[in-house]
């Protein structure tokens, strides 16, 4: 996993498994938490101790000041050669546990009195140090002032954010791309727009999990980026993204859905009206509306459309009139008799469709779709269709992980 948040595995590797962590959620929260750890570390910056520390340490070694505290018998380490390795490993502890204190129970006096219990020569006044965690988590500039209340004289710990606005860096393929009044050369900041005409395309680069690629005639927008979330906003045209990272990095919002990365390649179209049209190459995207998803693999595609709610994804192979019922069924109240005509219509990659079907049909004719389903796919022996038939969560994602495994076979 650490490797994986490193991005030091090969691209296939990557890929593989960004798409286990879709399905297992155990994993999941285990990438939580070494990024979350490997983003907090890597801010942390090296400081020497102070020489009042050093001198200290020395004195009470030599009983000049204090008793002398011997760890491990000098003769089997060497104690002042440990003791320069305790004391380094003692001062990145005081810094971490500031900072983590800081950060993470939400009060500077809840900090100080953190800090403040441990030994006093340790918690002399230090010099300023920088801590900068991910900008996500902190509020801009807050100093925390020592732990004896003077604040006119003293170091203490300073925590600040990057001064410039985020930005995306893009690269004009052709034309001339509009960039919005906060952007500067080459670079998309937050809360400005791109627009290209009919001559222009650019490609964004996505921080370092991938690139967008503009298409003529499309505007979009950068809503934000940061460590746990990078999002654009698509209000027209088209994008080709491709994107290697973790499920749920990377957001695409339109007018009638929002596209969520799961680790994939995928097209993304908004044409006047607000409609979207997607269709995925590589992994998967999850659009989501109003509390409902529709997943969609590889090969497969769905429609939106604006005031009417979340497609069904279909296969790209689906024949005509089965994505015509389809669509009738989405969007124009098609209700039984488009169930029928699918059913009459329908071939073995249609199963992601059908799937789908199952929490979006009426009672009635679940049982037709389950047995349409299971002719392509047989249920796992852990569902049944007495489950399935009462919309059981755990059953429909156990039937949906092997309806995937078939589909990429």
């Amino acid at each position: 996993m650490s490797a994986f948040v490193d991005r030091e595995l090969s691209k296939a590797e990557q890929q593989e498994i960004a798409e286990h962590l879709l399905l297992c959620a155990d994993c999941r929260s285990e990438h939580d938490r070494v990024k979350l750890g490997a983003a907090f570390a890597s801010q942390l910056q090296r400081s020497d101790a102070p020489a009042n520390v050093w001198n200290a340490i020395e004195s009470s070694l030599d009983n000049k000041r204090s008793p002398q505290m011997t760890l491990i018998p000098e003769a089997a380490l060497g104690i002042r050669n440990f003791a320069g390795y305790a004391v380094a490993l003692v001062v990145v502890t005081v810094l971490v546990s500031a900072a983590y204190f800081t950060l993470f129970r939400g009060t500077r006096e809840q900090a100080l009195q953190d800090v403040s219990d441990l030994p006093e020569k340790i918690a002399q006044p230090q010099p300023e140090i920088a801590v900068v965690p991910p900008a996500n988590l902190i509020q801009p500039t807050a100093n925390i002032p020592p732990a004896n209340g003077n604040t006119n004289t003293g170091s203490n710990f300073q925590i600040t954010t990057a001064a410039s606005v985020p930005a995306f860096e893009f690269e004009t393929l052709s034309g001339s791309p509009k960039v919005g009044a906060a952007s500067t050369n080459n670079r998309l900041a937050v809360g400005d727009y791109m627009e290209t005409d009919s001559i222009s395309k650019a490609r964004i680069e996505v921080a370092d999990i991938g690139n967008v690629e503009v298409q003529p005639n499309s505007r979009v927008k950068l809503v934000g980026t940061n460590p746990k979330q990078h999002r654009l906003s698509l209000e027209r045209g088209v994008l080709e993204a491709r994107i290697i990272a973790p499920p749920r990095l990377f957001i695409v919002d339109t007018p009638s859905a929002v596209a969520v990365d799961l680790g994939c390649a995928y097209k993304l179209e908004v044409d006047k009206a607000g409609n979207s049209y997607l269709h995925v190459t590589s992994g998967f995207v999850a659009l989501e509306r109003g509390g409902r998803e529709s997943i969609v693999p590889a090969g497969a595609m769905c429609l939106t459309k604006r005031g009417k709610g979340l497609g069904t994804p279909f296969s790209a192979e689906t024949n005509e009139r089965f994505r015509a019922a389809l669509e009738r069924f989405d969007f124009s109240n098609g209700g039984s008799r488009a169930v029928s005509e699918m059913l009459e219509n329908r071939n073995f990659y249609d199963m992601i469709s059908l799937w789908h079907l199952l929490s979006r049909v009426q009672k009635a004719d679940r049982e037709k779709i389950f047995d349409a389903l299971a002719a392509y796919v047989s249920p796992p022996a852990d569902v049944t269709r007495e489950g399935i038939l009462s919309l059981d969560k755990t059953m429909l994602t156990s039937w949906r992980t092997e309806v995937e495994r078939v589909w990429f076979e």
